[in-house]
């Protein structure tokens, strides 16, 4: 067996790098004595050095062979073997950072389709083995699609969320603050008090200052992980790269997806964008995994992508719609949120500010909510079955196989079954379980298309 990259090494001590560094700083910024210090030091080193060594000795153990597939040596007290097969390896994703690049090693990572919460199998070898690991499958004619640079930047600033940008940046602020010797969290805190003792105009300032931080942060997270994003069809597989510092490569088997979703919000649809993802045994088990085919792209190009990257996969037409009267009850949650805007106008000065973004949310809402119920809809036929909604301020058309949709449920509320409605639910299945409901169709004819689903004859029910 060939051992592992020595990339090994230092992801394996990477896990321990917060307890190595964080007793050294603390020990240099700290008020003791010379003797104090030094003892502190040595034993922080002897710490570091039986972690290092732990790690040395379990990469020098570890193996991987390549033969028709992987087989894999891990563990030190307990070791086991991991075997792969090529034609079960539901997806193969190889990543490349910086320091990969400069190492000439390569992550890789296997799945097999199961209900896991990470990889079958995670193997750091050089670049070239790892081309030949990927190309173990045999390929057949290639057919690529590419992702222009202007729609992924609609894309990133129309996704990007500030709130999320802030989240993945807090961590690392907070870890510096440790590091440092004194918690970040008090020294915001102390901020935020002194900026509220000054009034409120420079408080909300500071609050739309902060948003535009983390909204610049997401947008360019986002970027970086969908630029140069490229997608081939390789006889049943579909081979995905994307990333500017981090590139990633995955190879996903095309018979494995479960469903087909595209998303549209209202900035998108305003350049006719859509994004479209999909559900996949295999595919999307690890953090920060995405499962995207096309990241954004208008009408015309998403059918050519979509019949390079997926010519075999069923679709259908949505048959069954929301009536006029189910109208009200679309447009009902956002127009109460909007009007509920006009409360803090009572009070005067800086809430009218307050006030106006709130009611701009209500207005866009209100809008979407709008088009949701222009495109909502149900269908189903002999290979597919099809559903189009709105959540929150995004729109989604989704399309499952009809043998994947083996989870769907007719739900009546006291106020539909006056109405002669009803709420379709369908569950699609991949490593993440999604749900997925349309609302307000006639009852009569959504109940027709899902018996036609669950194959009742007419003369049964």
């Amino acid at each position: 067996m060939q051992r592992p990259h020595p990339l090994y090494l230092y992801y394996d001590i990477k896990k321990w790098l917060l307890l190595l560094l964080l007793p050294i700083f603390r020990a240099i910024f700290a008020n003791h004595d010379t003797i104090t210090v030094i003892l502190s030091s040595i034993r922080d080193v002897a710490m570091a050095t039986a972690l290092i060594a732990y790690s040395a000795i379990k990469w020098n153990k570890a193996g991987y062979l390549l033969n028709n597939g992987l087989i894999l040596k891990q563990g030190l007290i307990y070791q086991r073997r991991i075997r792969v097969l090529a034609k079960d390896a539901a997806s193969i994703e190889i990543e490349r950072n910086p320091l990969m690049w400069l190492s000439g090693g390569r992550r890789v990572r296997i799945n097999t389709a199961g209900l896991k919460r990470r990889a079958d199998a995670t193997v750091y070898m050089p670049a070239k083995a790892a081309k030949i690991f990927s190309q173990h499958q045999t390929p057949g004619h290639i057919k690529r699609v590419y992702s222009r640079i202007i729609p992924v930047v609609i894309l990133s600033a129309s996704s990007s969320n500030a709130a999320l940008g802030l989240l993945t940046l807090a961590p690392a602020l907070k870890q510096a603050g440790q590091i440092l010797g004194r918690e970040v969290s008090g020294e915001v805190y102390g901020l935020i008090n002194r900026i509220i003792s000054l009034g409120l105009p420079p408080l909300f300032n500071t609050i739309a200052n902060i948003l535009v931080l983390g909204w610049c942060f997401a947008f360019l997270r986002t970027f970086t992980r969908t630029a140069g994003f490229t997608a081939e069809r390789e006889g049943s597989r579909i081979h995905l790269v994307s990333g500017l510092l981090t590139t990633r490569n995955i190879y996903i088997d095309g018979t494995r997806i479960t469903s087909l979703e595209l998303r549209q919000t209202l900035f998108m649809r305003l350049f006719g964008l859509h994004t479209v993802t999909i559900t996949a045994a295999g595919y999307g088990r690890e953090k920060g995994a995405r499962p995207v085919i096309v990241p954004a792209a208008r009408p015309k190009e998403l059918c050519k992508a979509l019949d390079a990257l997926l010519p075999e996969y069923p679709t259908c037409p949505a048959t069954v719609h929301p009536p006029l009267k189910a109208l009200a009850g679309y447009a009902l949650p956002p127009l109460m949120f909007t009007l509920g805007s006009f409360f803090p106008l009572y009070t005067g000065g800086i809430w009218n500010m307050f006030a106006a973004v709130w009611f701009i949310l209500g207005i866009w809402w209100m809008i979407v909510r709008l088009i949701g119920y222009q495109r909502a809809g149900f269908g189903v036929n002999e290979g597919a079955v099809t559903m189009r909604y709105s959540i929150g301020l995004a729109l989604y058309e989704i399309h499952l196989p009809r043998e994947s949709a083996d989870c769907v449920r007719i739900t009546q509320m006291p106020w539909q079954k006056r109405g002669g409605t009803c709420t379709v639910e369908l569950r699609s299945f991949g490593e993440k379980r999604r749900h997925h409901r349309v609302r307000a169709l006639p009852y009569n004819e959504a109940k027709r298309l899902v018996e036609m689903l669950a194959g009742i004859p007419r003369n049964e029910k």
